[in-house]
């Protein structure tokens, strides 16, 4: 092992002083993605399990709602006291499942806040330059406003870009992380663009109950 460092030296002594710096400049941007990747991961495995509780709360109230919509015709069509008991259970399954996402809503930041919040954190910031802070189109939940029980319910996305050294965006991305509010990672890019300058792109989103603006 020894030897096998020994050579190495040798041949990177060998080496012209800008091959030297190409060498060390790809170093050191592996060790920040490694760093950056430990620190963000956490929060996207989070993130990934609540994303995933929303898909499964989306997908049951739309097979409950197919099955209310199928029970209302049958029961147009032959009143029947089973009938009428299994559409009124279909009802109390649904408000329930909406009482939960209410509940998930009434526990995230905002809309109308979100965007203040990231500009806010930025502004107490030290060698950080923003380039973008703009909020995406809310988009409905169950993907149809038609719907009656969650078409008043939105996600609202905000994408943030800006530039600054590395230790700075890990200074912002830490701040953001001990925040009180709730909200959630949506997707996350880093890069090195001239060193020591890198630029980040953030996306994150919280829930709402109307596809209201929310500002930047």
């Amino acid at each position: 092992m020894q030897q096998s460092w020994q050579q190495w030296g040798e041949k990177f002594a060998q080496l012209s002083s800008r091959e030297k710096s190409l060498i060390t400049l790809c170093g050191f941007v592996v060790i920040i993605l490694g760093l950056l990747t430990l620190l963000i991961e956490p929060a996207f495995e989070q993130n990934q399990v609540t994303s995933q509780r929303i898909a499964t709360t989306k997908l049951d109230v739309q097979r409950l709602e197919a099955d209310i919509l199928l029970m209302t015709a049958k029961l147009r069509k032959d009143p029947d006291q089973e009938l009428n008991q299994e559409y009124k259970q279909l009802m109390a399954e649904s408000q329930d499942l909406s009482s939960q996402l209410a509940i998930m809503v009434d526990s995230l930041i905002t809309p109308s806040q979100m965007a203040q919040l990231l500009e806010q954190v930025l502004a107490d910031s030290k060698g950080l330059h923003l380039v973008s802070l703009e909020s995406q189109t809310a988009q409905p939940i169950i993907g149809n406003e038609n719907k009656a029980n969650l078409a008043s319910y939105y996600i609202h996305p905000v994408r943030l870009e800006l530039t600054g050294k590395y230790f700075a965006i890990v200074d912002y991305l830490e701040a953001l992380e001990t925040l009180s509010a709730k909200y959630y990672w949506r997707s996350f890019h880093y890069s090195v663009e001239e060193y020591p300058t890198a630029r980040l792109v953030l996306e994150v989103y919280t829930l709402g109950t109307r596809q209201e603006f929310i500002g930047g």
